[in-house]
């Protein structure tokens, strides 16, 4: 028989790895910072509208100012950052999303199908509203499926009208 009598806890203890949950929580807060960094650029290169462009630049900033704000003393801190990554990845969708629907209403011009419009403004609208709003996940995850079966109507509307 043995002497040594072993809880849960101390064998959670002997198997956890410091130094390796603190390498994935700066490896994934890097990473955050770099898809950070990736959308601020295809934004500033996007030719959307100059206040949609700065309501997306700014809703970046605040991303990024949140990604620097986690602390690898909280609790879960990888779990904040897995989280804050996945919003910067919808923030990805919604500006490819707003720079889609921007070139099909381009492409509609001003004697294009009204409705067509006017759904495809909405659309646009309401993924433009999440996004200042600070609603990065659920929400505008919503928004953006509707933008793109807007864009995707409207895309037909356009290659009739060219």
């Amino acid at each position: 028989m043995s002497n040594t009598i072993t809880s849960r806890t101390s064998r959670n203890e002997a198997k956890y790895k410091g130094h390796r949950s603190e390498d994935r929580f700066f490896a994934a807060r890097n990473n955050a910072k770099a898809a950070c960094e990736n959308l601020r650029t295809a934004i500033r290169k996007s030719q959307i509208h100059a206040v949609m462009r700065d309501e997306l630049l700014q809703a970046v900033d605040r991303a990024e100012s949140a990604v620097k704000s986690v602390e690898p003393t909280q609790i879960h801190p990888g779990a904040e950052i897995r989280q804050l990554a996945r919003e910067i990845g919808h923030l990805q969708l919604a500006e490819q999303w707003v720079a889609a629907a921007d070139r099909v209403l381009n492409r509609l011009g001003a004697s294009g199908p009204a409705q067509s419009r006017s759904g495809l403004e909405a659309a646009q609208d309401a993924v433009m509203w999440c996004v200042r709003a600070n609603e990065w996940n659920g929400k505008l995850t919503a928004a953006g499926m509707q933008l793109q079966k807007a864009v995707a109507e409207a895309e037909i509307h356009a290659a009739r009208v060219s």
